[in-house]
């Protein structure tokens, strides 16, 4: 087994971590994405672990599965709850950060994360699953239903598959982004590119101070900024948020909504919009070139989309 890692000598492959835990199904990797906070993750400096939590691929049996990329405990108050994407446990058990990930040829993982996918569901896109989750679940905490207009500011990956997830629950949606190959991307998954004012829910995707502060002065008052980028640095809250007394919804990958798991509805938003995977993924690339791809993920005069690894 090969995985990527990142050492003292910046982006390798290199051999597994730590030996499967008892019960483990292996996964034969297809498609795995490099997400935005792999880009931070590598920054930090070396890990033990291999990278890679956006990834799809086959078990044994031949089953093809997107993997749920954390490891809910199902024993801790939140779990109990029924609030899974809460779980305390869930930042050691996580796949492409605190275990072995899906940057790799093969990967190991607890049998109840390995989601079958629909028929209609190409193995190569499935990694886009995982994005797919994060959006809807902030959709779900942010109360977006049918009929809503809802504003979606950035354009990223996470952005751009919470256009296809609010279509899926039935919003009209606007976008607003700045760079050119992603404001297209937007249209062409059905979005208003003109932002107007007073939306009951603003999505913040790009997770930036200006993002923020742009969703405050959109938003109506008393309506909801829902949070799906990560904020890496601290941001500051003025006063017209407290003026127009916003609610502010932060959201972090994803659970169950009304007894549905949201990363299993992901696989089936995937297999109903067909133009998601041509309209995100700029760029593919092998194994063995993952330094390659990773250079290519964080440099902004390419701007990239979508980033995929193909074992």
């Amino acid at each position: 087994m090969r995985g990527v890692k990142m050492t003292t000598d910046g982006i390798q492959l290199a051999g597994p971590t730590r030996d499967p835990s008892p019960g483990d199904v292996r996964v034969t990797v297809s498609s795995s994405g490099i997400c935005g906070s792999d880009l931070h993750l590598v920054a930090l400096g070396p890990s033990w672990a291999v990278l890679g939590h956006e990834f799809s691929g086959r078990l044994d049996d031949g089953t093809p599965v997107a993997v749920l990329p954390v490891v809910h405990c199902g024993t801790c108050d939140r779990c109990l709850a029924g609030e899974d994407a809460q779980c305390r446990n869930a930042l050691g058990a996580m796949y492409g950060v605190s275990l072995d990930g899906g940057l790799a040829d093969e990967a190991w993982v607890h049998p109840s994360c390995a989601t079958p996918l629909p028929d209609g569901v190409p193995l190569e896109h499935a990694n886009l699953v995982e994005p797919l989750g994060v959006a809807l679940h902030g959709l779900h905490r942010s109360g977006v239903v049918d009929g809503m207009r809802i504003l979606v500011l950035g354009a990223g990956p996470v952005g751009l598959c919470t256009v296809a997830a609010a279509h899926h629950l039935g919003a009209e949606v606007d976008v607003e982004a700045h760079r050119p190959k992603r404001t297209a991307a937007a249209e062409r998954l059905g979005a208003t590119l003109v932002a107007g004012t007073g939306y009951d829910v603003v999505l913040d995707a790009a997770g930036t101070q200006s993002s923020l502060d742009r969703a405050t002065e959109l938003v109506r008052p008393g309506g909801t900024v829902g949070v799906l980028g990560t904020f890496w640095d601290p941001v500051a809250l003025g006063m017209a948020f407290q003026m127009k007394e916003v609610t502010l919804v932060p959201a972090f990958t994803y659970g169950h909504h009304h007894g549905v798991g949201e990363f299993a509805e992901a696989t089936r938003i995937l297999d109903g919009t067909p133009d998601l995977a041509d309209t995100l993924v700029t760029h593919r690339f092998g194994l063995d070139d993952a330094a390659e791809a990773f250079r290519v993920a964080g440099d902004r005069d390419e701007d990239p989309i979508k980033v995929v690894v193909h074992p």
